[in-house]
């Protein structure tokens, strides 16, 4: 299934009483809770989920088999029990009866499924789950999580049929999954939103509209979705949940934020009860009442322009990225020095991104960017040399930090060529985020100091982005490498990961710097929220608050 429109207000007349906002604390009285987001959601459907703000609706308004507490506990979600073979490639569900859909707008529901229609959860509602998910049509973000089942990759890549995948319902509540690999993140991936259940018949019935809104959404969670207003998301708790986690928290107000919103201090004033924040917010707010979870998932790195006539040449690119300063970390206690593309909240086979994959990266080398800079003006018979990096305000000092290398090296050398004088000049322009972005996104640069952010837990998913978004120009072989890595099996996911880094580093049109943390944040006397980091997903179904 396409990616669909961005979902406009869908209901516009929904009543909010003001318990909504009464912020009751009593153990006896239900709990609200107040929480920022983006609005960047185009979907319910969990199989096409991938943006944070669809990850957090289908944490809470979906359950799966299983589900995943923040400190990696595993617990029981609409599977009672689970028994894995001894050579961990054969699991088997049994899943609890009378669990049911809930329907936000019954009226849109009955009109095409009938009065009737009010069916248990069954073993066939993850059975196709997970078919829609290996099936290329659906472009599910998440697939690669699930790549280890049996015939999964020889379905995404459209060679076998979407039925042929090893994932079979021995009865209405016993659910058989084969592996074609050990994987141990494998009961991880099944709380995710990749394998939330789906009616086949009521997605059938919807005839592609399926999650385009309340009219044609069903969940099956803690939460439902009740009304979409022009500021907001409101979650209302499910009264028709029969499962074992039932929550004390009422509503979840899910709040849209602009540019000009101030979380961080929103946070601190007790406002919002939690809050995703970048370190930078994290720094200015200084509050030991507020306790956090970090987690890096941000990459900056130094952007060449192969479309700029200087930087076509291989050798001239290399000369500058090995002429780099090795960077430096002191000033923000969120800054780390990366060895790879992928960030650390991406993971591969149960580990960090950068764990599993290895450092992939290289390190300032001034003599031989000497060498190659010397050898590229010669062969394009280059007279100048004129680089301009942008950056934007707040990484300016970075951006001039980075850059001292380069007018060490190869700009001191410049002109000694054997062409005779050469002219050589560096600058930087420190541009607003506004103006950063128009002139990268028009290739107005020759370097830029870039940021590139994980949406997600999937490191294929990452470095997918980074290809898709033709920041590189072409590279030889990347889309057969890409092809590879998303269909591998789960224990071999990292070092294909490790060939299509390689391959994009050894281009020299990209130089990985830094990892950037972000924080989940819980405010004074909250406690409880489920914090996943990297893949968008906040639970608040534990949440509790004390005032």
């Amino acid at each position: 299934m396409k990616r669909i429109k961005k979902i406009l207000s869908i209901a516009l007349c929904a009543v909010i009483t003001a318990s909504l906002f009464s912020g009751c604390s009593s153990k006896n009285e239900s709990i609200d809770f107040i929480y920022p987001f983006s609005g960047n959601v185009n979907s319910f459907d969990p199989q096409v989920a991938a943006t944070a703000d669809e990850f957090l609706i289908a944490e809470n308004c979906f359950e799966g088999l299983v589900r995943i507490r923040d400190d990696g506990t595993v617990r029981d979600g609409v599977a009672e029990g689970w028994e894995i073979s001894n050579d961990g490639l054969t699991y088997t569900f049994k899943l609890k009866k009378g669990i049911k859909w809930r329907i936000s707008e019954k009226s849109a529901v009955t009109e095409l499924m009938g009065e009737n229609f009010n069916p248990d959860i069954t073993a066939d509602d993850f059975v196709f789950a997970l078919q829609r998910a290996a099936d290329p049509s659906t472009e599910c973000p998440l697939f690669t999580s699930i790549a280890s089942i049996e015939n999964a990759g020889e379905i995404h890549s459209g060679k076998m049929a979407a039925d042929k995948l090893g994932v079979t319902a021995n009865d209405d509540y016993t659910l058989v999954i084969k592996l074609k690999s050990a994987d141990e993140g494998f009961l991880n991936a099944m709380s995710t939103a990749v394998a939330m259940p789906c009616n086949r018949e009521y997605f059938n019935a919807t005839k592609g509209r399926y999650g385009l809104g309340l009219s044609y959404s069903m969940f099956n969670g803690q939460f439902y979705v009740s009304s979409i207003l022009e500021s907001s998301y409101i979650l209302r708790n499910n009264k028709l949940y029969t499962g074992s986690h039932p929550s004390s928290v009422s509503d979840v107000t899910l709040n849209i934020i602009n540019e000009e919103s101030d979380v961080a201090q929103k946070l601190k004033s007790g406002y919002y009860d939690c809050a995703y924040i970048t370190g930078k917010e994290y720094e200015s707010i200084d509050d030991s009442k507020i306790t956090v979870t970090p987690y890096s998932n941000k990459l900056w790195a130094m952007v060449l322009n192969k479309n700029r006539q200087i930087f076509s040449n291989t050798d001239l690119r290399k000369a500058v990225c090995l002429s780099i300063s090795n960077p430096e970390t002191q000033q923000h206690s969120y800054l780390t020095k990366a060895g790879g593309l992928t960030p650390p909240s991406c993971s591969i086979e149960g580990k960090p991104a950068n764990e599993a994959i290895g450092n992939s990266s290289y390190s300032q080398d001034t003599e031989k960017a000497v060498e190659l800079w010397r050898k590229g003006l010669e062969e394009e018979k280059y007279t100048s040399a004129n680089l301009t990096v942008i950056a934007t305000e707040d990484m300016e000092a970075t951006a001039k930090q980075l850059v001292q290398g380069i007018q060490g090296s190869i700009g001191k050398i410049s002109s000694y060529g054997k062409e005779g004088k050469i002219s050589f000049s560096l600058k930087i322009d420190v541009l607003s985020q506004k103006d950063f972005d128009t002139a990268f996104s028009n290739g107005e640069y020759d370097l830029a100091l870039y940021c590139f952010e994980s949406d997600s837990q999937s490191a294929v998913t990452f470095l997918g982005d980074i290809i898709k978004g033709n920041y590189l120009g072409e590279i030889d072989g990347i889309d057969s490498l890409m092809n590879e890595a998303q269909n591998a099996a789960a224990n071999d996911s990292a070092a294909k990961c490790k060939t299509v880094e390689e391959k994009i580093i050894s281009d020299y049109s990209l130089l990985p710097i830094y990892y950037e943390a972000s924080y989940y944040a819980q405010a004074k006397g909250v406690s409880g929220v489920d914090f996943h980091p990297g893949s968008g997903r906040v639970s608040f179904i534990n949440a509790t608050r004390e005032d």
